[in-house]
């Protein structure tokens, strides 16, 4: 196999880790963006994990670094993340790549000294708290890289972003990805990135989600942490009588899937399932799985043209989602049979559901302080313990019933007020989710939010009116499906009536 990487215009000693590192070839983006990135130009980078973004700046930044001056007391790259935790993660994939590049790469937090690196990782809350102690010094940055920005946003670091920025020499190289290219992301890079080039480029016209008579197929997807892909691949396999391919991302990992499906005795030599690399040929197997989400449009469709299953990580749906997309392919959400009857499952399943489909960014923000004094599984384990002890509620029953079909009584008229949310079916936004930020944002009770009506780009729901006001108060500009909500009293003039409903609800917790 030739090494893609060298078509890139890299050094060697970056393509060889990429290599080392298990990376086959080059995703579409890093193709797209290298040569920008090499010639030490601003990039915009429309995309988010699964299509191999950290690679795309990456390797063409660290082949720009000279790694010689190890005796360096300041960093030459910064790269600003969501959490401490993407911190840590992002810093060990540019270590492994630096490889023996002579490049130091740290990340500001517990276990790492920032002292004599070349790269820092960290969120723009700890950047700024090192700025302030001069742990970190970044008036030799030629190169700031801000990963997943609506997510930052969304968790309310703009402040610190936009501190931070200034300070960074305006010369320096900026690199910014965003899965969703939201009004105050664009707000930014007209700001502090100019004169970038987006990957992939942005079409003329604002992509339409196809209607479900355009699509050209479904594929299934399961949401699964990574640690759990092989369980699942487990269960899904264990009773297949046809022919079956997985693929998975690289060589190595598929020959790591075949080995632990060989082990569980899943691959014992009798059934027709292989373990391939997404660079195998075709395959007409009656059954096709991904074990890694495909990197593009053009990949979901040669893997999965006739149907199939993707597994996805929480972080990966979103780029899921963009690429069945553009690939005209409806989603059809699936789980893993039960393995028991206790409920257990189920109830795990639920939350990963939730992790998936929920915007729970102001959820985090709530639960911040928390982190702070306890352990995050000891806070996971305490609200589970309160959702499984909480008996259902009556209104329980009403979602249920109208997520059947069978709207409950709707409660219209005096005492309820109609709002409009800047968001719709074109973000596939559905009536729980809106029920769900409403009652969590505003901290008021199910009952209180009436009929919703989600239409193509916007929604109109129906909240007492008594808690109207602070219901807009507690949303707007607030971040869902990557977007900054605009909430506001409906008015004829933002288009709350006279145009059809795409879907429509009874009063409470549709889903």
């Amino acid at each position: 196999m030739t090494n893609g990487f060298a078509e890139l215009g890299l050094g060697s000693a970056v393509t060889d880790a990429a290599r080392a590192a298990g990376w086959d070839e080059p995703t579409p983006l890093q193709h797209a963006a290298a040569s920008v990135l090499r010639r030490g130009g601003n990039v915009v980078l429309n995309a988010s994990a699964g299509a191999g973004v950290t690679g795309a700046y990456a390797m063409p930044l660290l082949d720009r670094i000279d790694g010689g001056d190890v005796a360096r007391a300041n960093p030459s790259m910064l790269v600003l993340v969501p959490t401490q935790e993407r911190a840590a993660q992002i810093a060990d994939a540019l270590a492994s790549l630096a490889g023996a590049t002579g490049i130091a790469v740290r990340s500001v937090g517990s276990g790492w000294r920032v002292s004599g690196a070349h790269v820092v990782v960290t969120t723009p809350q700890r950047a700024l708290e090192g700025v302030q102690t001069s742990e970190l010094k970044l008036d030799t940055v030629a190169m700031l890289v801000i990963t997943d920005l609506d997510r930052i946003f969304a968790l309310d670091a703009a402040a610190a972003v936009e501190t931070l920025v200034p300070l960074v020499p305006r010369d320096a190289q900026r690199v910014v990805s965003a899965g969703s290219l939201t009004p105050d992301v664009e707000r930014f890079i007209e700001a502090h990135v100019r004169r970038a080039l987006t990957v992939p480029p942005r079409p003329a016209a604002p992509p339409r989600v196809a209607e479900s008579a355009e699509t050209v197929g479904q594929i299934g997807y399961m949401v699964v942490d990574e640690a759990a892909k092989s369980e699942t691949l487990a269960r899904l396999l264990e009773s297949v009588t046809e022919s079956a391919v997985v693929r998975a991302r690289t060589a190595r990992r598929a020959e790591s899937i075949a080995g632990e499906l060989s082990r569980r005795g899943i691959i014992d030599g009798e059934r027709d399932i292989h373990i391939v690399a997404f660079d195998a040929p075709a395959s007409d197997a009656a059954r096709v799985i991904s074990a890694d989400v495909p990197f593009s449009a053009e990949q979901l469709t040669a893997f999965h043209g006739g149907g199939g299953t993707v597994l996805v990580t929480p972080a990966e749906v979103d780029h899921l989602r963009r690429i069945a997309a553009a690939a005209q392919f409806a989603l059809k959400h699936r789980r893993v049979r039960e393995a028991d009857s206790s409920g257990i499952d189920s109830f795990r399943r639920a939350i990963a559901d939730a992790l998936a489909t929920e915007d729970i960014a102001a959820q985090l923000l709530v639960l911040e302080p928390l982190f702070e004094q306890h352990d995050p599984a000891e806070v996971a384990a305490a609200l589970s313990a309160l959702l499984r002890r909480r008996a259902p509620a009556p209104a329980a029953t009403a979602a249920e019933s109208a997520s059947a079909g069978a709207p409950p009584a709707q409660q219209t008229g005096a005492g309820f007020t109609r709002l409009f949310i800047s968001i719709g079916t074109r973000d596939n936004i559905r009536p729980g989710d809106l029920v769900g930020a409403i009652t969590g944002e505003a901290n008021i009770k199910g009952e209180q939010v009436g009929r919703i009506d989600i239409r193509d780009s916007f929604s109109v729901v129906e909240v007492a009116s008594s808690v109207a006001e602070r219901v807009i108060r507690a949303l707007n500009g607030t971040t869902m499906r990557g977007r900054s909500l605009r909430v506001d009293f409906d008015r004829k003039e933002m288009g709350g009536a006279g145009r059809p409903a795409r879907r429509s609800t009874g009063r409470g917790r549709g889903r």
